[in-house]
């Protein structure tokens, strides 16, 4: 891949930020429409993985570095993800403790 492929222009950033903006507004809308709290827990995290990736993607270029560069953020990801599987459980079994 040439240099010239691997560099964002000033468009591609404003559409990305478009997509940050259209994002944030979807998340507000969401909440404003007082479904369930589960359905508003998976819509909300649903979009902050989105707007994650597009930052992590194009703002902190990611996108063009070497796939070892990957496993310093993935590692942790990958502990994150294994935590919560864990802790699934007490969540599920203990939901009546949350209001």
């Amino acid at each position: 891949m040439s240099d010239q492929s691997k560099q964002l222009t000033g468009k591609d950033y404003c559409v990305i930020y478009g997509w940050l903006i259209g994002l944030t507004v979807l998340e507000v809308g969401v909440v404003m429409l007082e479904w369930p709290r589960m359905v508003l827990a998976i819509l909300l995290v649903a979009a902050a993985l989105a707007k994650t990736s597009l930052i992590v993607l194009f703002f902190m270029h990611l996108k063009f570095d070497k796939p070892l560069v990957w496993l310093l953020p993935g590692v942790p990801l990958a502990l994150a993800i294994f935590f919560v599987g864990m802790l699934f459980p007490d969540i599920v079994f203990h939901a009546s403790l949350i209001h």
